[in-house]
């Protein structure tokens, strides 16, 4: 988009840049997030954020100290952002070092907030300066256009492409004359159905805006994420004149996401649920249980004889071995059934939506008698270990997860001391 482009634009749709302008300078809120994500859970800062002249590195900051436009340095809210905006990075700055340091947070953290919306509202007020004059929004929005980090594309109404920005053909691979008078259909990727886009184009329709997360084609094949919303514009007889999008790739960002999850919700070691996510999917099961009027077990499972293993061939041997009871467990259970490993050599298993005719013991057996199978290891070194399984049953044994775990590993430790290699059921005498 040029300025002759944008000199030809009708008010109201000059009008309907200026918003967009106001939405292109406001992406500084995701920094904001980022440094709030920081604070409150503690991730490590980004290193731009507590550098010496961190104002000076993050894109708005960018921006903002390259624009050499003199109508606009001339409006005295668009000269105060400098310094609202230097002080924001510095106490941003000092209190992701606090937070690495334990420390509290509370009064500068207040002045981080105030600080934000002095700044939110001079934007406001450069946004109400723009919009009364022209000259001053053609000349800012090529630049906005020009050096976004976000891809903008351009389209006609019929999806025609006018024009696309550097960034949309650093993400795509596309130069702008390659992608000028093509249709976004260059980047179709196949990821997602006709039902996908037909709703996408009923919501343009009918709201005038669209935005989620869709899967698009680089010119090389790639297949990427990206987080895309779609405006139309209309002209003042309200006629829809052009469409334009705004995207960003978020492909590492979501598998970054997707790592996290999996790292805080599955051993590393078996690739089972862990505790957390144990819990979660008990509290998830009795919900339906309870809704359905079906009953539910819980499994404890200990392993015997692992400490003799571990002692005998080493750790490496017993992480081994875990893993192929891991394997063994998941093939013996149905695909709604759940199995985790809690920790050292206990695992645990749910059983949901038992029906009346449901042998839970049958289950229990077949499993002991899996797991008794001799487990080779590298060097065709031949083991044998056995198990031993607690059940508790809802709704007879208990009516909440911590209940029904307890329950199930009292029995665990009866089966133990019965002689190891059995099953044992919850039953009050047990206590």
């Amino acid at each position: 988009m040029n300025a002759a482009f944008i000199e030809q634009l009708t008010s109201s749709e000059l009008d309907q840049y200026a918003n967009e302008l106001e939405q292109a300078i406001e992406m500084h809120a995701l920094w904001l997030t980022r440094v709030n994500k920081s604070l409150i859970f503690g991730c490590a800062p980004h290193p731009h954020d507590v550098s010496d002249k961190p104002h000076l590195l993050c894109h708005f900051g960018r921006w903002y100290h390259g624009m050499d436009d003199t109508a606009l340095l001339d409006i005295p809210q668009f000269a105060a952002i400098g310094a609202v905006h230097g002080r924001l990075h510095d106490v941003a700055r000092r209190l992701l070092l606090q937070r690495q340091q334990a420390q509290a947070l509370q009064e500068d953290y207040e002045h981080f907030i105030q600080i934000g919306v002095q700044l939110r509202e001079l934007l406001k007020a450069v946004r109400q300066s723009i919009k009364q004059n022209s000259g001053i929004a053609s000349r800012l929005m090529a630049k906005v256009f020009e050096n976004a980090k976000e891809g903008v594309v351009i389209t006609t109404p019929g999806g025609v492409i006018l024009n696309v920005n550097p960034a949309f053909s650093e993400v795509t691979g596309y130069a702008a004359d390659e992608a000028i008078g093509n249709t976004p259909h260059l980047l179709y990727s196949g990821r997602q159905s006709g039902d996908f886009y037909a709703a996408m184009w009923r919501a343009l329709q009918q709201l005038g805006h669209w935005q989620g997360e869709i899967w698009n084609r680089r010119k090389n094949g790639d297949i990427y994420l990206e987080w895309l919303s779609i405006s139309s514009v209309r002209n003042e007889r309200n006629e829809l004149t052009h469409y334009v999008g705004i995207f960003s790739d978020i492909t590492t960002e979501k598998e970054n996401e997707e790592r996290l999850y999996h790292l805080a919700h599955y051993d590393p070691l078996t690739e089972l649920p862990n505790r957390v996510l144990f819990q979660d999917r008990f509290k998830q099961a009795l919900a339906r249980a309870r809704r359905n009027r079906r009953s539910l077990a819980v499994m404890f499972l200990d392993l015997d004889g692992f400490k003799d293993v571990n002692d005998r061939y080493g750790h490496g041997a017993g992480d081994d071995l875990l893993g192929q009871v891991a394997q063994r467990l998941t093939a013996q259970l149905r695909q709604s059934d759940t199995v985790a490993r809690l920790g050292g050599d206990e695992f645990a298993i749910i059983l949901p939506d038992l029906g009346e005719s449901s042998d839970v013991s049958a289950v229990a057996r077949k499993v002991i008698d899996e797991l008794a199978r001799p487990f080779t290891f590298a060097g065709e070194q031949e083991v044998r270990i056995t198990t031993s399984i607690g059940i508790s049953l809802y709704p007879q044994h208990g009516l909440d997860s911590d209940n029904l775990l307890h329950r199930a590993d009292t029995a665990m430790y009866v089966a133990k001391q019965r002689g190891k290699n059995q099953l044992c059921f919850y039953s009050p005498e047990l206590e």
